[in-house]
């Protein structure tokens, strides 16, 4: 009796089990719900799959406007720094060079310079030029001794036996010749000789020709100024001048050269 009581109880344990069995199994399978159309997805998928993937057209990035451009390109003086842009130059020259220490804008003993002088004043002042040894020299003469044109080869032989005798002295020394400034009209009274500048400049350009030293021409950069920037007595320069055109010139001209 007790066995087969046994028996009924294992047989409905058996049967409880696989029935919850049953009901697990049918919960964890996902069944797609009948009230959902996937028929649109499964199209774009579709369509996905078979294109061309390209890339995007980035979009331009934006420039600068082009500025506009000027009719002097001179580098640029840090601050007006004009002591410490100078530092390896060395000027010699005339009045016009020596308002630069005279009016303070360089160190004296960078502009070795006088009032009146021509191309002597070179030959006077070998000693210290030499000694100074400067990376660039600047030489500026020519207003005060210029003359009639027969006189141009006289100021060229003398000009040209003062800087042979820098160039062996100072032979890793770049050397520059200055063209002599354009007058006005009104100088030619005081100074008759000016009326020959540009003699006297197509001279001092196949001076340094025959040497192998630079030559630094003014004249276009006076004929385009558009603004005065003569003295009353029409030959020297006024302070601004200096600052504003003479020595930017002079830096970029140098930096260019070398």
């Amino acid at each position: 009796m007790i066995n087969r009581f046994g028996k009924v109880i294992l047989l409905v344990v058996a049967v409880a089990i696989l029935t919850m069995s049953i009901r697990l199994f049918v919960v964890l399978i996902p069944k797609r719900p009948a009230d959902i159309d996937t028929s649109a997805g499964v199209s774009y998928l579709a369509e996905r799959e078979t294109a061309i993937y390209t890339e995007p057209t980035p979009s331009p990035t934006p420039t600068e406007a082009p500025t506009t451009p000027t009719t002097e390109a001179y580098m640029d003086i840090m601050d007006e720094n004009y002591r410490a842009t100078f530092k390896d130059f060395y000027f010699c020259g005339d009045s016009i060079v020596e308002a630069m220490s005279g009016y303070d804008i360089l160190d004296s003993y960078h502009v070795i310079a006088a009032i009146g002088v021509g191309t002597s004043h070179i030959d006077k002042n070998l000693s210290y030029i030499v000694a100074s040894h400067p990376k660039y020299l600047i030489l500026h003469y020519g207003v005060n001794v210029i003359d009639g044109p027969d006189y141009a080869d006289i100021f060229i032989s003398n000009y040209k036996s003062s800087i042979q005798k820098l160039m062996e002295q100072l032979p890793d020394t770049e050397i520059f010749v200055d063209s002599i400034f354009p007058v006005q009209e009104k100088a030619y009274k005081q100074s008759p000789g000016t009326k020959y500048v540009d003699l006297y400049n197509e001279k001092l350009y196949e001076m340094t020709q025959e040497l192998g030293v630079h030559f630094i021409d003014h004249t276009p950069q006076w004929q385009a100024f558009d603004k005065n920037y003569y003295e009353g007595d029409g030959i020297h320069p006024i302070y601004a001048y200096y600052k504003e055109k003479y020595l930017p010139f002079i830096y970029t001209e140098v930096m260019k050269a070398t």
